[in-house]
């Protein structure tokens, strides 16, 4: 029997033909993945027309596939939906064929740009984790809008008792020894009485909707800098029509176990958050569908390994994912309350104050954010500094300003940041030292910066006039330290007592002694957010309370938002939402914004008193410039407070 129609049959006409776009004058393959039934490869083109793209995927038949061509049937159903069930999460489709008779098999796809496929043995980080199930959300609430236009998905496949205990009796002899006998233990009682399992849930109220049924890291591509988007959904040979939990209860179970544990309980609660108004039901309800359908994870499995070419490099992902399955079973059998994750994490390890080491992947950040607004003396200061993958020796950044002076900043890269989050260069010498981690940080800068009598001409990097800074501030923990769920950044309330000598003309002749709340931050992990769209308060009230928060816009997903209140005396308050509703600003300087609070239906209106715009430029020249001022909050109920604001406009370039 001949193969399938393979990359090795891609021509300039057949690319002129599905590409509709060109002519094309040349092209040239690069390998992206492969699978036991598939390959897919970067197609670049070079042509004259300048509608073409630059890059497609094309996605083919492995040319030595023997097996059933049901796969392919499906993943051209789902690129051949009806232009109604548009997805955000899911690279566009240029033109989809299948041929069974003739062996014909190819998906041609908007390339995303830069990306990797994830990786169940790596992991995923927790900001990866969450951007995964906010994109499985929006394709489940958008079938289940549009369930009119959905009627050609087929029906889930029943599960076939004996050939699934055929494939597990293959996996134990296969695995022997390797295999935990707990782990037997578990597999066996689930593959003994899968029937009733399935019939238990068959019989159940929970909602369907359209299944991708593998949906695990290796069928997620994850965006990098200058992505179109941070998370596209692959793999959808298995689509179906069923119980809709199928595939969270999937991913779940093929998470490591620690991060399950710690984390898990929140992803249910994003995925029931992102849905919005397609939620079907209660958070209770959705984990227990989650529950019901978690034997899934065993059955995908066996059938997956099944399904796989013998390769003795891949034993190590299938006794993994093995492991992985009986563990979430064994787990949800415990008496582990649900939604214990999904309480206030005001634990912040000491250790954490300082620098961590780098993990690999090529997207690690690690910041450190400290801030001041002072009233009574009529200024503000921020200080950040830290390394990325646009700076992995470090950058610094300075601003200070007032109603009454000019706006004096620091901008710098490019050079080595010490372990001890110090910084000396030519121009800077720098201490941050945490006297006592999480209670008191010390901050001295003696450097040279330029004043700007205009701050737009900061974004602009328009040459100001050389003046003298000098710092000498102690931050001092006011409240409870937050530390997100999302990712790993803790955030700190404080006081801030010391001076600010600014030596040049137009500015104050002596130091300006500051005692005001401020609030400080450390951030580190293996997801580059910079690059992405978010807008960001902290606030001290005249009442004591605390407040700060962020909405991150998330290109193609649903906006993420997250922050706490805390009132003195009182427990830290989780806010489950901080969303701008309106703002005042231009590509330079913030003047307002407004947050709507949640819980409490409360409103925050910012006004801008002094602008200190954030400009960073990488090695390589690239550029960003983040908006930030501080200034006065009014909330709802009439308090007032101050405090500052930021707005990342997301540029690819950090």
């Amino acid at each position: 029997m001949t193969g399938w129609w393979s990359v090795g049959d891609i021509s300039a006409p057949w690319l002129d033909h599905v590409v509709r776009a060109g002519p094309i004058d040349g092209y040239t393959v690069e390998p992206f993945a492969s699978t036991p039934t598939a390959v897919i490869v970067r197609v670049h083109l070079r042509s004259r027309d300048p509608s073409c793209p630059a890059t497609v995927i094309v996605k083919t038949a492995h040319p030595d596939h023997s097996g059933s061509g049901e796969t392919f049937r499906r993943d051209h159903l789902f690129y051949s939906r009806p232009p109604a069930l548009a997805l955000r999460t899911v690279a566009p489709c240029l033109h989809a064929h299948f041929d069974p008779g003739r062996r014909e098999f190819w998906l041609v796809l908007v390339d995303a740009g830069p990306a990797r496929h994830g990786n169940e043995l790596v992991g995923l980080t927790r900001g990866k984790a969450h951007l995964t199930v906010a994109a499985l959300a929006d394709v489940h609430a958008t079938f289940r809008r549009q369930a009119a236009d959905a009627q050609w998905v087929p029906a889930a496949e029943p599960v076939d008792r004996r050939r699934l205990g055929e494939l597990y009796v293959r996996f134990v002899e296969h695995f022997g020894e390797r295999i935990h006998l707990h782990d037997l233990a578990v597999a066996n009682r689930i593959v003994a009485s899968v029937d009733a399992i399935v019939a238990h849930r068959e019989q159940t109220s929970a909602p369907r909707g359209v299944v991708h049924g593998d949906f695990r890291p290796g069928n997620i591509l994850l965006g990098r800098s200058g992505s179109e988007r941070p998370v596209t959904i692959t793999g959808w040979h298995g689509i179906s029509w069923g119980l809709a939990a199928t595939d969270l209860a999937y991913f779940l179970g093929t998470l490591d176990r620690a991060m399950r544990l710690e984390y898990g309980d929140t992803l249910i609660t994003v995925y029931q958050e992102a849905l919005g108004d397609a939620a079907p039901g209660s958070l209770e309800s959705l984990r227990r569908d989650v529950r019901d359908s978690a034997f899934i994870c065993l059955v995908n499995v066996l059938v997956s390994w099944g399904a796989a070419a013998p390769d003795p490099r891949s034993d190590e992902l299938w006794l993994t994912l093995f492991g992985r399955a009986c563990a979430f079973l064994t787990d949800l059998d415990s008496s582990r309350p649900a939604g214990a994750a999904r309480s206030v994490m005001t634990y912040v390890d000491p250790t954490d104050e300082s620098a961590h080491p780098v993990t690999p992947g090529g997207e690690w950040n690690e910041t450190w954010y400290l801030d001041v607004a002072d009233p009574a003396a009529r200024v503000g200061a921020f200080l950040r500094f830290g390394t990325g993958p646009e700076n992995p020796d470090g950058w610094f950044a300075l601003g200070v300003c007032g109603p009454d002076i000019p706006t004096v900043v620091i901008n710098e890269s490019g050079f080595e940041l010490g372990r001890m989050q110090s910084v000396r260069t030519e121009t800077i010498t720098a201490t941050h030292v945490p006297v006592i981690p999480l209670a008191h940080v010390h901050v001295t800068i003696d450097a040279v910066g330029y004043a700007h009598d205009d701050p737009a001409a900061v974004s602009r990097a328009v040459g100001g006039r050389p003046v003298g800074v000098r710092l000498d501030l102690h931050w001092y923990t006011s409240g409870d330290p937050y530390q997100y769920d999302l990712t790993r950044v803790y955030e700190i309330p404080c006081m801030v007592t010391g001076s600010i000598t600014l030596a040049g003309d137009g500015l104050p002749t002596e130091p300006i002694p500051i005692d005001a709340p401020g609030q400080r931050d450390h951030a580190w992990d293996g997801q580059n957010w910079w690059h992405i769209p978010w807008f960001w308060l902290s606030a001290h009230f005249e009442d004591g309370t605390r407040v700060h928060g962020v909405d991150i816009r998330l290109p193609s997903l649903p906006s993420v938002s997250m922050g706490y209140a805390q009132r003195p005396g009182a427990p830290l308050l989780a806010l489950d939402k901080c969303r701008l509703v309106d703002a005042d600003t231009d590509p330079d300087q913030v003047r307002s914004m407004t947050f709507a609070l949640e819980p409490g239906s409360m409103t925050m209106t910012f006004r801008a008193v002094a602008q200190a715009p954030q400009r960073t430029e990488s090695t390589s020249g690239s550029v960003s410039v983040m908006p930030r001022a501080w200034g006065e909050f009014t909330r709802s109920d009439g308090r007032r407070g101050v405090g500052w604001v930021e707005w990342n406009t997301g540029s690819p370039n950090l």
